[in-house]
């Protein structure tokens, strides 16, 4: 298994997934008494493991949306670069997709987004 470069609007919405996980992570971490802001910077500091550790968890314990799993599996290709289709996924077992899942959002957690870079921050004024 692969996964496919992230592009177009469907990267949004596997982004968007992978974020529902971190999420259930954080509300986990908020009922044992840790603020989510705490929960995010821990998770992103830790090493390729560690995520993939925690985003294992996240996996097994968070009650993904059906569209959620599908568009984490969008990015999914066999060994020869070859998408699944939707009908070859029902042929793949929990494990299997799981671990499918698992490889998209360890993808996407080497993403950093920002909305506006640190140089454009510089030049904001104090408290926006």
């Amino acid at each position: 298994m692969q996964v496919l470069e992230l592009r177009g609007l469907e990267s949004i919405w596997a982004f968007n997934a992978y974020q529902t996980l971190l999420r259930g992570l954080a509300l986990e971490q908020a009922c044992l008494g840790q603020d989510m802001e705490t929960t995010f910077a821990n998770f992103e500091g830790l090493d390729l493991a560690g995520k993939e550790k925690e985003l294992r968890r996240a996996l097994s314990m968070v009650n993904l949306e059906r569209e959620d799993m599908l568009n984490l599996l969008t990015f999914v290709a066999d060994v020869n670069g070859i998408p699944y289709a939707k009908k070859n996924l029902k042929n793949m077992g929990p494990t299997e997709l799981m671990e499918a899942m698992l490889l998209v959002c360890l993808k996407i957690s080497e993403i950093k987004p920002r909305l506006a870079t640190e140089e454009v921050k510089k030049n904001y004024p104090q408290g926006v």
